[in-house]
């Protein structure tokens, strides 16, 4: 196989092969890839069935591939693609559950609770409606009451005014970043320069002419849509509640279903994204392929 970097031109090529999955998770969005290429090694091989992508820093791992996985010959695909032996990272239950089918004890599956990721009803993230959301619905209100803020759809005349935020927000953390954080704040830029080419969305909130927060988003079909990145000034301490209600409430009223992504084993995001009561997880587990 031959091995190449991400190419944003081949988004909608890539986006086709995706689209063949049974299950759809961030790991595997362009967006998510092409952003984090160069910080992980991500490369990708463009076979005509599937699409084999791999984790070349800090060692080799290989993805989940794209494509149908509805196939009976993943012995094959695999001896002829990894080799004998091999460790995939971040693969979705449907592709683990149809391997193990297959391949029985030559594939080891171990979950990855931290990288589970968390689907919500759009509706009622756009709403807050009911008991469990009162707490996040008075953050909403408070953040109203005391700021004479509007919700704005974002477009590409917009873009410069969100690198600036994105970067006043990478500066502001910048004594306690780590260098994942720091590699997501360049990934972010560099999305930025194209978020039009991928077909993605957004919004922010302005607040006295300038812009406090943001939200990307990559529409994956006509019922799921992945929020990628959200990011606000953190003198606003109740904008995220409201450029998250906001953001569903407009531009992305239309989806059944958003992906929220993981919470990475962090204790405090874990419980910010439980109270928020997802109706689903995106399952995902480390996979061991050993050919007997």
């Amino acid at each position: 196989m031959q091995f190449q970097k991400f190419d944003v031109s081949k988004y909608k090529e890539y986006k086709d092969y995706w689209l063949r999955c049974d299950e759809y998770s961030s790991d595997m969005s362009f967006v998510i890839l092409w952003a984090w290429q160069d910080f992980f090694g991500y490369e990708i091989a463009w076979e005509p069935e599937l699409l084999w992508m791999r984790q070349t820093k800090p060692d080799l791992k290989w993805l989940a591939p794209a494509g149908s996985w509805q196939r009976n010959d993943w012995e094959k695909q695999l001896l002829d693609h990894v080799g004998a032996e091999a460790d995939f990272i971040d693969v979705p239950k449907a592709l683990v559950t149809t391997w193990q089918e297959q391949l029985g004890d030559r594939i080891t599956a171990v979950e990855d609770r931290a990288g589970f990721e968390y689907l919500y009803s759009v509706e009622e993230l756009a709403t807050l409606a009911g008991n469990k959301h009162m707490k996040r619905r008075n953050r909403v209100n408070k953040f109203r009451r005391e700021h004479d803020a509007r919700y704005l759809t974002l477009t590409p005349e917009m873009t410069g005014r969100v690198r600036e935020l994105q970067q006043s927000w990478t500066h502001d953390e910048n004594e306690f970043m780590t260098k994942m954080l720091a590699a997501e704040g360049e990934g972010i830029l560099r999305v930025l320069d194209h978020w039009t080419e991928m077909d993605m969305i957004g919004g922010a909130i302005e607040l006295d002419g300038r812009l406090i927060a943001y939200t990307l988003a990559e529409p994956v079909n006509d019922d799921l849509i992945m929020i990628h990145y959200e990011k606000g000034l953190p003198e606003f301490h109740e904008v995220y509640q409201v450029i998250n209600k906001d953001f569903c409430a407009n531009d992305a009223k239309t989806f059944k279903i958003a992906n929220r992504e993981e919470d990475m084993g962090d204790e405090g995001l874990r419980h910010a994204k439980l109270a928020y009561g997802p109706c689903g997880f995106v399952e995902k587990y480390d996979v061991h392929w050993k050919f007997n």
